[in-house]
């Protein structure tokens, strides 16, 4: 019989799928038809301070929705083939707010280099999730409610030592971060770069694909950073 995980075990487990998914079904109050939920699919990276980062035209209807009225749900579901209903799934519940200067614009357009487009020229702007309260369901007998402070974890690192984490790895590293994504990585596929790192894990990157390898044990400076990729690259 498969041990039942503890409040603990689930809650990492949800941190691990929100800060992993990068894209999410967003449900806005729709302006068009009253009372009805607008549902729509956006891609998200999540900031330094653990929030969702999300970067939106001012022209489309869930920006409009969201202008008129902050509060909204926010679907993250794991990703795989087969029964979805076997799939771990997390659904917040809280507002969508503008961040006119982000400091994480840089992180963001590591996660999606096209999107720097987008923002430089077609008038997109960047705007956090803020959760009230999550809903976790893991599988059978795991659906739960979590406070934000159980999902949401704070990236120790400010951005300058991140950039030179992953600047390293990209620069001196590729076989170990393609190494670091096993059999999860096409042997055609393109080079892999780290475009993130935090307490819990990394986010690598091939193309247009992103990839979450969490960590087995959390870390806190650059010190651990570095002890804990040698670990996971075998030593080398």
């Amino acid at each position: 019989m498969q041990r039942m995980q503890s409040g603990d075990e689930q809650a990492q487990a949800a941190h691990q799928l929100l800060a992993g998914t990068y894209r999410a079904v967003l449900s806005t109050h729709s302006l068009d038809l009253e009372g009805y939920p607008f549902g729509s699919v956006v891609p998200y990276a999540c900031g330094r301070d653990g929030l969702p980062l999300l970067l939106l035209s001012h022209l489309s209807q869930h920006t409009k929705n969201l202008v008129a009225d902050a509060r909204c749900g926010f679907t993250v579901v794991e990703h795989g083939d087969g029964d979805v209903q076997q799939f771990a799934r997390l659904s917040g519940l809280g507002r969508v707010v503008p961040c006119e200067e982000s400091g994480d614009a840089g992180r963001y357009f590591a996660y999606f280099p096209q999107s720097r487009m987008y923002f430089e020229e077609l008038n997109f702007h960047f705007f956090r999730f803020v959760p009230e309260r999550f809903h976790w369901n893991g599988g059978f007998a795991t659906a739960r409610w979590f406070s934000p402070d159980r999902i949401v974890r704070t990236n120790p690192f400010d951005a300058a030592t991140e950039q030179r984490i992953c600047s390293h790895m990209n620069e001196d590293h590729a076989d170990a971060l393609r190494g670091y994504l096993g059999a999860r990585l096409a042997a055609d596929a393109e080079a892999v770069v780290m475009c993130g790192i935090d307490s819990e894990g990394m986010d690598l990157r091939s193309g247009d694909r992103l990839f979450r390898v969490p960590f087995e044990r959390s870390i806190a400076d650059a010190k651990d950073a570095r002890e804990i990729l040698v670990e996971m690259a075998g030593g080398h």
